[in-house]
Parts: C-alpha cells; structure tokens; sequence
C-alpha cells in the first residue's frame, strides 16, 4: 500500500468559458502574454506543458510512506508473513507518482458537469522509483475497456463523476498551509507587485524591450486576478475546496517493470484533489493505492 503525495497542474479554462477554450476570457483561469494556449492536461511530474509561475509550486507527487507487505490464510485466518514500511531507503520511497495519457477532466465537452469537473480520464497511475515500475488503468466499465467516454452510458459514469466536492475542507486548509486564503493570496500579490516595479524599472531604461514589455503585461493580470480576494469569491474560496475521486484499478493488464502482467483483482485508490490556485493553476494531490500482485 503506497500513500501519496504533492503538487499537480492543470492549465484549464473555467465557467462559463467553454472546456476547449484556448486561452480564457470569461471564467478566472488564463493564458497569460507568453503563455502557450490551455492544454488541459493534469500534470503529476514537471514535463513539456508545465508551466511555472513565479512564486508558486514546483510540480511533483512522490510515494512518501505506505508499507509492503505479504499476508497469509484465508477468511478470518489471515496473518502477516512481513511488513515492512516505505520509508527512507526503500526502492519506492519518493517514487515519482504520475498519470499517463495525458489525463484531463473529461466531461463530455460540459454537456455532463460543468468545467473544471468531470472523470480523470484517462485515469492511468505510473508509479516510478529506484529499479522498480508500475503501472496501471481505470477504466467506467472493465468489461468495455474504451478511451471515449461518449462509448458509456451515462449511468456507468455516474459512480465516477467528481461530485464529492467538499467545501471549506480543514484538511486542505491545515495540510496544505495555507491557513488563511485570502492571507495566502495577498502574500503572493504583494511579491508580484515587487517584481512589477522592478520590471517598470527597467523597462525604463530599456525602452521598448518586448520581452520585459510581455512579462509585465503577464504581472499586471495576475495582479488584477490576486486583487479580486473577498472570500466569497471564488477564487479565494476554492482554494479549500477538496474534491475526492475513488478508481479503482482495474484494467485487465498492469505493467511492472516493463512486463504485462494479468492481476487477479482490482487496486483500490482513494485520491483527494483540493486546495486549487487559480493564479498558479494547479492544485494538491494526496492519495493512496494498494498494489495486489497475487491473490
């Protein structure tokens, strides 16, 4: 049983934005000048399409505990053969956590939850450390192992629709460190609004200098963005939100160490998605997944 955690992006547009709009206009997340377009795409690991602000997080989720353990007997029988914990010096321990396929929250272009919601799909765990991999898939229905979700009938997808929205959650709030939103917000605007003078600075002596000319006009609307920081606004007020997602694993493969391997039953995960920045567009992942090799 591997436990999880860290630090993912999502570059998505938001309501009332389309889900497939490429830079944002309406709802509270942007391109900025600079920016390439909205991908979508759920990043676990810092790869091509991350794109990191100043002063916000480092993309990364890594294994930071669990246990490997081997059981005995049947029914009420069963015993411990071993058990030994994941911790420094394990070939797990801060394995890098990551979601293949380029992964987005799918949900059937809005038309069955609104933006920003919706499956994980695909919803693919890799799971990478020292000499050792893993990985393996989800999917609505095992028995109909298919990319598009247009292929379910809304009923099978119904079970797995992000709708455990917790709002105003204290476990993000407390493990996350942000204590305080609208605190938190306001520490980061008022380092942007240092670096914004310095850039002023020099775009006064160096006039006309495109590049310092888009990296302040990028400043300028996450400074416009962080102003907007009543509590009830929503971008102050999603920051505790926590949104809990259960997939089991279930594809009829998994693939360790590079080798096709056919589980005998499904591994189960629960994953918590919540403190979301809408300034660092990007979120806090924690989780666990129990890993099943024999029966």
């Amino acid at each position: 049983m591997l436990e999880f955690k860290g630090w993912a992006q999502g570059r998505i547009p938001t309501d009332p934005d389309p889900s497939n709009d490429p830079r944002g206009v309406t709802g509270y997340t942007f391109a900025l000048p600079g920016e390439p377009d909205l991908d979508r795409i759920i990043y676990f690991q810092q790869k091509d399409g991350v794109i990191r602000r100043s002063h916000c997080p480092a993309v990364g989720v890594f294994v930071t505990g669990g246990y490997e353990f081997v059981t005995q007997g049947k029914g009420g029988e069963v015993e411990f053969v071993s058990k030994i914990p994941i911790i420094d010096g394990h070939p797990l321990y801060k394995a890098r956590v990551d979601l293949l396929g380029n992964a987005t929250f799918d949900s059937r272009n809005s038309t069955l939850i609104y933006n920003g919601f919706g499956i994980v799909n695909p919803f693919a765990l890799s799971i990478e450390g020292k000499e050792i991999s893993i990985n393996r898939r989800f999917y609505a229905d095992s028995s109909n192992e298919q990319d598009n979700l247009e292929s379910y009938n809304i009923n099978t997808l119904n079970p797995y629709m992000m709708n455990t929205v917790i709002p105003n959650s204290l476990e993000v709030i407390l493990g996350t460190d942000v204590l305080d939103r609208t605190a938190f917000r306001n520490e980061r605007l008022k380092l942007l609004q240092k670096d914004l003078a310095f850039l002023r600075e020099e775009e006064l002596k160096h006039p006309n200098n495109k590049p310092v000319l888009v990296q302040i006009a990028a400043l300028e609307k996450r400074i416009a963005e962080l102003k907007m920081n009543d509590p009830v606004n929503r971008r102050t007020n999603q920051i505790g939100t926590q949104v809990l997602i259960n997939y089991p694993l279930n594809a009829t493969t998994a693939s360790v160490n590079n080798k096709k391997i056919t589980p005998p039953v499904q591994w189960p995960t629960m994953v918590w998605l919540g403190g979301w920045d809408a300034d660092a567009m990007g979120f806090n992942v924690n989780g666990f997944v129990q890993i099943i090799l024999e029966e």
